[in-house]
Formats: structure tokens, C-alpha cells, sequence
């Protein structure tokens, strides 16, 4: 079975790098290209096994994102771990986003994809 996999990343040069490692490692990746389209996308039809999120993002932030979620009433959607991939490493922005609910954080900057799909694994349903 392949894991889904919802890519919340507004970068383009990024996306299509996470993306094709992801797919390489045989993960369905779906890309939401700003927070809005996660939050449609998240609680749309599709079923995601984990979301990988940047904060800064138009429309809505990864922040306000997180927010949604934890606010909803929809514990399905409560239960997908949320790993947030952000250049914010201040250890604020760190401690609300895991406050909000990410299971993870991570600096993009300071990991490789590698370790991206590695510590992705660790959250996935065995």
C-alpha cells in the first residue's frame, strides 16, 4: 500500500524537489501550493496518511493551518501527523507549531531530503 502524502509548500524549486524524492521512495504525493488549498485539501475527500507543511505560505499560513485542524471537530483529520518543513527555526516558532499540534518540526535548510523521507517513516501507520 502507498502511503499519501500531502505537500503543503508554495516554493516551487522545493515542491518539485520533496515531491520527486517522495515519489521516488513510493509515497502519493499531493501538492498544495498555499495554505488555503491545504486546509480544501485536508479536509476534502482524499485521505492523507501525513501532511508535510511550510509555514510561510500565501493565503493562509502554516500556523492558521494548524489551527484549523486542531480546532476541528473532525477527529480523522485530527489523527494525520502534520510535520512542519520551515526555514523559521526560532525556537518560538518551534515550540507553537508542536503547541498546534505538529508531531514534528523541521529546518529545511538543515536536513536533507534523506532524512526528510526518514523522519517522514517514523510517522506513518505500520
Amino acid at each position: 500500500m502507498a502511503y499519501q502524502i500531502l505537500l503543503c509548500e508554495d516554493e516551487e524549486f522545493v515542491a518539485r524537489s520533496y515531491k520527486r524524492k517522495l515519489e521516488l521512495e513510493g509515497f502519493i504525493v499531493h501538492h498544495a501550493h498555499n495554505g488555503q488549498e491545504a486546509i480544501d485539501m485536508i479536509f476534502g475527500s482524499e485521505k492523507f496518511d501525513l501532511v508535510l507543511m511550510d509555514l510561510m505560505m500565501p493565503l493562509k499560513t502554516g500556523f492558521e493551518v494548524l489551527t484549523e485542524v486542531v480546532d476541528s471537530d473532525n477527529e480523522s483529520v485530527k489523527k494525520v501527523p502534520i510535520i512542519v518543513a520551515s526555514n523559521l527555526g526560532q525556537i518560538a516558532d518551534i515550540e507553537e507549531a508542536k503547541k498546534l499540534g505538529a508531531v514534528d518540526f523541521v529546518v529545511k535548510s538543515n536536513i536533507s531530503l534523506k532524512e526528510l523521507v526518514l523522519k517522514i517513516r517514523q510517522y506513518l501507520p505500520q
